[in-house]
Order: C-alpha cells, then sequence, then structure tokens
C-alpha cells in the first residue's frame, strides 16, 4: 500500500478513538474504585461508631472503672484488630479508681487512616508501625480523648488490588481499541485503495474497469455502485462520441459530396438562370438537411448535459397527447393509415412541455413513416399522477429484439431504412427527453409493428423508490 498507516486521517480518528474510549473507561473503573474505598471506609467507621458510642455512654454514666476495664478487655482481646485508648492531658489512664464524672459532657469525634505507628507506642523499627490504621477520635471538653483504631491491611490489600485491576483494565482497553482501530483502518484503507487501483487503471484507458462490491453491502459498496454507475456512463457517453465522430463522417461526407459535385458540374460550362435557381435551390436543400441533422446532434446533447431544464412547468399529458393526436389523425389519413387515440386520463407531470411534445412527435413521425397504407397507428394514455405511460402503437416492420438497445444511439439506422430520409437520431433525442425527465422509453413487439412505451413516474415516486 503506497499510503503511509501513519499518516491517514483514519489512523488519526482511530487514535482519538481509542484515547476517548480509554478514558470513558478508566473513568468509570475509577468510579467503581473509589466508590468500593468509600464503602469499606464507611462499614469500618460505623463499627467504630458503635464501639464509640457504647464507651462514650459508660464514660457519662460515672463509671471510670468499668469504662478503663471494657477498653483493656477489648486491648486483650484484640477483635477485629481493634486497639483502644483512654487519654488525660497526653497520658494514657491505667488506673481503677472510681469518680464521679458529670453526665452528657460535650465531645468532638473525628475519622482519619494513618499509619500505626502514629497512634500506638511500638518498638522502634517495628514493621507494622507502617501498617495502615483507621482511626475513631473523641475530645471530651474535659479533657479526655478516646482512640479506637482498626487495622485496614487486609482492606488496603484489596483496594491495592482494585487499582491495579482498574489500571490493568484500562491499558487493556486501550491496547484492544488501538489494535482494533488500526484493523478498521486497515479494512478501510484497503478499499480506499481498491479504488485508487481502480482510477488509475481507467485513467490509463481501462475504461472498463469497475470498483469491486464486496457482498457486505455496506456504505462503500453503495458508493463503489455509484461509482461504478457513473464510470458506465461516462464509458457510454464516451463510445457514443466516438460513434458519433464515426456516423457524423459518413452521413454527412455523402451530403458534402453530392454537394460539391452538383456545384463543381454546374460551373463546368455556361447554364441558364433557371438552371442556376435549380441548382441553387438543391443545394441549399441539402445545407438544410445538414444543418438539421446537426441541430438534432446540438439537442440531444444539451439534453444529456441538462442544458434544457429551464421552462418547466406542470403539464397536463392527456391535453398533451389530444393536441398531437388531433394534429397527426390529419397526417395518417394523408397516408392512408387509420389512427386510433385512446386517452383514459389526464395526468399531470412537471417537466419541458415542448421537449415531451418533440418526444411523442418523433415517436409518431416513425410510427406513421414506416407503416404501410391501411395500417394501423395508435396513441394512448392510461395512469394517474403518480405513474402513467404513453404509447405508440403501429403496424410497420418493428424492430428486432436484438437491435432495439443500438436503435437508441446516434445516427444508428436498420438496413431496411436506409434508403428512406432521416439521420437516425429520432430515437436518440426521445430516449435524451426521458432521461432528462426521468422516464423509460421501452420498445416491444406489437406482432407485427413496434409499441414505444414511455413510462413516467413523478418526482414524489422517484424519491419513495430511490
Amino acid at each position: 500500500m503506497n499510503i503511509r498507516l501513519f499518516s491517514t486521517t483514519a489512523f488519526r480518528l482511530t487514535i482519538i478513538y481509542a484515547a476517548l474510549f480509554s478514558l470513558f473507561s478508566a473513568v468509570t473503573l475509577g468510579f467503581i474504585y473509589w466508590s468500593l474505598r468509600d464503602e469499606i471506609e464507611s462499614q469500618i467507621d460505623a463499627r467504630l461508631r458503635l464501639e464509640t458510642d457504647f464507651l462514650v455512654n459508660l464514660y457519662n454514666t460515672g463509671a471510670l472503672t468499668e469504662l478503663i476495664d471494657a477498653i483493656q478487655q477489648r486491648n486483650q482481646a484484640d477483635t477485629y484488630g481493634r486497639f483502644y485508648y483512654l487519654e488525660s492531658e497526653g497520658s494514657e489512664i491505667t488506673d481503677g479508681s472510681e469518680q464521679e464524672w458529670p453526665l452528657h459532657i460535650k465531645s468532638v469525634r473525628t475519622h482519619s487512616t494513618m499509619p500505626m505507628g502514629d497512634v500506638v507506642d511500638l518498638p522502634p523499627d517495628s514493621a507494622r508501625s507502617l501498617l495502615p490504621v483507621r482511626v475513631a477520635q473523641t475530645q471530651f471538653s474535659d479533657g479526655l480523648k478516646l482512640t479506637i483504631g482498626h487495622e485496614i491491611s487486609d482492606e488496603k490489600a484489596l483496594l491495592d488490588y482494585t487499582f491495579a485491576l482498574v489500571v490493568g483494565a484500562t491499558i487493556i482497553t486501550l491496547i484492544f481499541a488501538v489494535l482494533g482501530g488500526i484493523w478498521m483502518s486497515m479494512s478501510v484503507l484497503n478499499r480506499i485503495a481498491s479504488v485508487n487501483q481502480t482510477a488509475g487503471e481507467i485513467m490509463s484507458g481501462a475504461f472498463s474497469r469497475r470498483i469491486p462490491v464486496t457482498e457486505r453491502r455496506d456504505e462503500f459498496d453503495a458508493i463503489a455502485v455509484k461509482i461504478n454507475q457513473m464510470l458506465t456512463r461516462i464509458e457510454d457517453l464516451m463510445v457514443s462520441m466516438q460513434q458519433v465522430t464515426n456516423n457524423v463522417a459518413h452521413d454527412l461526407r455523402s451530403p458534402l459530396t453530392r454537394l460539391r459535385n452538383r456545384l463543381e458540374v454546374t460551373l463546368l460550362e455556361d447554364r441558364s438562370d433557371d438552371e442556376y435557381r435549380n441548382t441553387i435551390e438543391s443545394s441549399i436543400s441539402e445545407a438544410d438537411g445538414m444543418i438539421h441533422t446537426f441541430n438534432a446532434m446540438l439537442s440531444i446533447a444539451r439534453l444529456e448535459a441538462g442544458l434544457d431544464k429551464t421552462e418547466w412547468e406542470y403539464v397536463a399529458m392527456g391535453d398533451l397527447a389530444s393536441e398531437l393526436g388531433e394534429l397527426y389523425s390529419a397526417v395518417s389519413e394523408e397516408a392512408e393509415l387509420h389512427f386510433e387515440e385512446r386517452i383514459v386520463s389526464n395526468p399531470v407531470f412537471y417537466g419541458n412541455r415542448h421537449l415531451l411534445a418533440q418526444a411523442i412527435t418523433n415517436l409518431l413521425d416513425n410510427a406513421i413513416k414506416y407503416t404501410r397504407v391501411n395500417g394501423l397507428v395508435g396513441l394512448y394514455v392510461s395512469g394517474d399522477d403518480n405513474e402513467f405511460t404513453i404509447t405508440i402503437r403501429d403496424n410497420g416492420p418493428g424492430i428486432p429484439r436484438h437491435e432495439r438497445e443500438r436503435v437508441l444511439q446516434r445516427f444508428v439506422r436498420l438496413e431496411n431504412e436506409r434508403k428512406s430520409p432521416g439521420n437516425g437520431l429520432g430515437l436518440s433525442l426521445v430516449q435524451a427527453v426521458a432521461r432528462m425527465h426521468g422516464a423509460e422509453l421501452r420498445l416491444t413487439d406489437n406482432h407485427p409493428g413496434l409499441i414505444a412505451t414511455l413510462g413516467f413516474r413523478s418526482r414524489a415516486v422517484n424519491q419513495a423508490a430511490a
């Protein structure tokens, strides 16, 4: 791959996503850790509070001896790693003398966590002096201070283990997020590389190459399908341009040759004014035919480029077909043909009235042109505003199935039509008008003859189908 992974947008987005996801995970796990630590401290403080309340009640009754005995018993039992101290002016009270104490002496209680060496007299360099202790201290207003401690080395070990798990989980999450992001980035870059490769091959002249489409049908496949359709359209236009060039050179060479020969022959000897006039008139007629051909080519080019989207309006297609039917009924009568008109609806369609009329006119011209005497030409409209069809039938020779796609190209004329007037642009113009209006031109067999159908769908229906 020519694209460096670390300099791509996909990789940068991956790193940002991995960092944000890891940060979110770290915050979540940290919240769990801090909640667990607070819960452990709350439970220890609750037990210390119960012990403190019991001893404070003994103190408030004035039974100092019982208070000291209770403290000594608890220290000897060493229950749950707790220890108890009663101090006065910095000296521990150890005698058992009874005194009368005032009841309900005011006190201040605090909780804290500190090393054991800060609250217990231990031998120097004792290993226990560093053990953590949760302490509840109650300071009485008469100078006494009650201290109850609870060793929390087990709880601290649990918290340290939990913290290690939090850090480890965050690191593992970050690693897997980065690895997963790199994998996804590589997948995206591989798809982009296939597009680049296909584009390079097309630029090198392989116009038939297309972007691969997988079975996943994801957004990349959707884009690939649209690009492939665009490439197909571009290829068709290029092939059409090449064919147009060849057809223009072929179809216009004959009239230009005839025009030149006619003028050259006329100049070989003196002629009468009438002969000169006839030559000029025939030359003008020949030039008009070529101008008509070029105008038709220009109209098709403008339609395919979408340049004739001005003067669009809502058109009553039934009324438009009825007007054209009235005109071509007379033309059919002159050509000794039967004309049938069946307009069962009057759908309203947003489009260019002139172009729509020209498309129907071209189809009717072809139908009358190729239908033999006493044949039938029909014009039919059916459907509603959302979806409708305009159909032209004839009893002519028809078009072979394998030629129906080809006759829609410019300057394409079947062999049996070469001697008849025309330039092979009529159906191409109809196809261009249909595409411009989002319609579909279908050619089918009438047994005998041809059925040309223009299928229209409203913009709302087209958008719903998309």
